[in-house]
């Protein structure tokens, strides 16, 4: 996903729910603007509930930490189960393999994309977030060979540099998730 003068790009490999929204001509400036907007508060939703923002609290911290720690749990677990009820409410879209960096992505779609097409790309990210990332994304080409069969590679679109900030830093989030998910099962 990146080419061979510049640094190698951090992805993330895994299965969530996707679904596209073809779309017949370019984006408009109102129409990135407002998709900016949109996945500017889903990335701040999904940052804020995947990071382990107590990874290193000590069992033995007292005091106001230890107090804080408590209550996060309290908070983690109500947020749980309304998220539980919301989904079972809530038809998502089949799980896909996705590959994805800051600039691109890689999705097995279920519409027939053509290079040079446009689409918005709905991606369920997180259990514990209902509402998809939407990403205005630019078809590149399709993989019609290898492992990546009848796969398609995108430009992710968005122009605001503080979401493609947030979208940097949830990449590395899942990219390390996903680094000690594969540590434990070894």
């Amino acid at each position: 996903m990146s080419d061979t003068n510049s640094p190698p790009t951090l992805i993330f490999v895994d299965r969530f729910p996707v679904e596209e929204k073809r779309f017949e001509l370019m984006f408009s400036n109102d129409q990135i603007s407002d998709l900016n907007q949109t996945a500017a508060d889903v990335l701040c939703s999904i940052i804020s509930l995947e990071q382990m923002s107590y990874e290193n609290v000590e069992p033995e911290t007292k005091g106001i930490s230890s107090d804080i720690h408590r209550l996060e749990q309290k908070v983690d677990f109500v947020t749980e189960l309304l998220v539980k009820v919301i989904q079972s409410q809530q038809k998502r879209p089949p799980k896909k393999i996705i590959k994805m960096s800051a600039e691109n992505i890689i999705f097995s779609p279920e519409l027939s994309l053509n290079s040079g097409d446009y689409c918005v790309l709905s991606i369920y990210l997180s259990q514990k977030y209902p509402a998809p990332l939407k990403l205005p994304v630019k078809i590149l080409k399709s993989h019609s060979g290898g492992q990546a069969v009848g796969m398609i590679e995108a430009r992710i679109l968005l122009s605001d540099e503080n979401v493609i900030d947030d979208l940097t830093r949830m990449i590395f989030l899942f990219h390390r998730k996903q680094i000690a998910r594969n540590k434990a099962q070894s």
